[in-house]
């Protein structure tokens, strides 16, 4: 199967209830994601003062969260593949989503549903086995999920918009996490606030599915009657050097979001001196200023290009970080308080920050388009895979990277080095990520369908 040769004049535009209803899955996922990032932990092994029994010992649930993630990063690029070379009635993507999705909604459930009420072998068996069934069934969903952006919006301006919907539905999806499932937690318990997070997921993805699947929006994905073998395809993607640009870029970016992620709990206790629930004003004012810069990162894209935004959006952080390493600890005008200051200063960098998150699977997708040209095979899942792993390495080179600052220069109000440091070493980490995309990524946007019509923000 070939690649699509039609020109953006020529590429049907993709309507907004498409959008819609691509961007609705977004939200199952982020429910799933934060709520499991908020709860796990502290429902098997809680602190004492909680009163709640511990079911696993904390050491033994980072070491099967550790070994989960290194599994992961195998299962994304085969699963990608196994969507890729797929032949079915129904095409590539459909089964994935149509079987996964109600295991992916059973198996979270399943995480807070343990065989008895205290600390024991079987409890720890329990959690490591349903652990890796949810993550193995997130990625047979995730994968063509994402690959879907890439085949159902075909100009470069449909690809931005159908990014910015995705992110504004995955946000809203977090905000149904962190602030409804503490409620449900008090109301009807950590296996309740599970179905209900579960079927909320599971709403969300059949939205997707069968809203896309009715329109017939899903047959613009190309379908293939010829495939190329696992590693010679992971091996052709390794030699695609705009691929290798971006990737470089997006881990390196992504590294230095989070961490900035992992420095609010200590900024706040050890430098204000305030107790852990004022990290939330700072997490809040960041996605909020995510979500409300994507009209202005659709708007900027499609007049000067979603290339050259992303790339300065690295560029201004780059330069920003390390700045925002002085002024969040030092007060500059009289009468403010620093906690009043920071606040400011850290959720402007949510504005660059919301590039990391607008911008990816549009890039992935015109990186599809070209290896699809040069290759003769459309392989959307299997780079939507590989950027999967990227992301996991990201954060795994993140936690590595912040630790070692805290652990050399110190993290405690006496030594407080460790992290100030962070910020200008996030910042240098996207320079690093900025300079491979500046000097290795060459694929242009594609022109607009209409050079008169107003650019579309979202």
């Amino acid at each position: 199967m070939m690649a699509d040769d039609r020109t953006a004049a020529q590429r049907p535009a993709l309507a907004l209830v498409d959008k819609l209803f691509y961007g609705a899955g977004s939200l199952g996922n982020s429910a799933l994601f934060y709520g499991m990032a908020l709860w796990l932990v502290y429902f098997y092994a809680p602190p004492p003062e909680s009163g709640l029994p511990i079911l696993v010992s904390v050491g033994l649930i980072g070491l099967a969260l550790a070994v989960g993630r290194v599994i992961e990063t195998f299962d994304d690029p085969i699963i990608g593949w196994w969507s890729d070379t797929t032949r079915s009635r129904w095409g590539r993507r459909i089964p994935f989503l149509l079987f996964g999705t109600p295991l992916l909604a059973l198996t979270f459930w399943l995480l807070w549903r343990p065989p008895v009420a205290h600390q024991s072998v079987l409890n720890a068996i329990y959690f490591f086995v349903v652990l890796e069934a949810f993550f193995l069934v997130n990625t047979i969903v995730s994968a063509p999920y994402e690959a879907l952006q890439a085949e159902i919006a075909l100009t470069s301006r449909d690809r931005v918009s159908v990014s910015a919907w995705k992110v504004a539905f995955g946000s809203a999806g977090a905000a149904l996490a962190l602030t409804v499932s503490p409620l449900l937690v008090r109301t009807v318990g950590f296996a309740g606030m599970g179905l209900v997070l579960g079927l909320a997921a599971f709403a969300a993805l059949y939205v997707t599915l069968f809203g896309l699947w009715t329109r017939s929006t899903m047959r613009r994905a190309p379908t293939v009657t010829t495939s190329i073998p696992l590693l010679e395809s992971v091996r052709t993607t390794f030699s695609h050097r705009p691929f290798l640009a971006f990737a470089a870029s997006y881990t390196l970016f992504y590294l230095g979001f989070n961490m900035l992620a992992q420095l609010l709990p200590y900024y706040v206790q050890v430098v204000l001196g305030a107790s852990e629930e004022r990290v939330a004003w700072y997490t809040a004012g960041i996605i909020g200023l995510i979500v409300g810069s994507l009209p202005v990162m659709a708007f900027s894209a499609a007049r000067w290009g979603k290339r050259a935004v992303y790339a300065l959006a690295m560029l201004v952080l780059a330069l920003y970080l390390p700045v925002l390493g002085v002024i969040a600890f030092v007060p500059l005008a009289p009468g403010i308080p620093l906690a009043v200051q920071s606040l400011a200063v850290i959720w402007l960098a949510g504005v660059p920050f919301s590039a990391l998150f607008v911008f990816p699977g549009p890039l992935m997708a015109d990186i599809i388009d070209d290896d699809a040209r040069r290759t003769g095979y459309p392989r959307a899942a299997l780079y939507y895979g590989m950027q999967s792993t990227l992301q996991k390495l990201a954060l795994a080179g993140s936690a590595g990277l912040f630790g070692l600052l805290l652990q050399v220069f110190g993290f405690s109000a006496e030594q407080p080095l460790g992290i100030r440091l962070v910020g200008p070493v996030a910042g240098l980490c996207i320079l690093l990520g900025y300079l491979a995309f500046a000097y290795g990524y060459r694929l242009k946007d594609e022109p607009a369908s209409d050079p008169e019509a107003t650019p579309e923000c979202i």
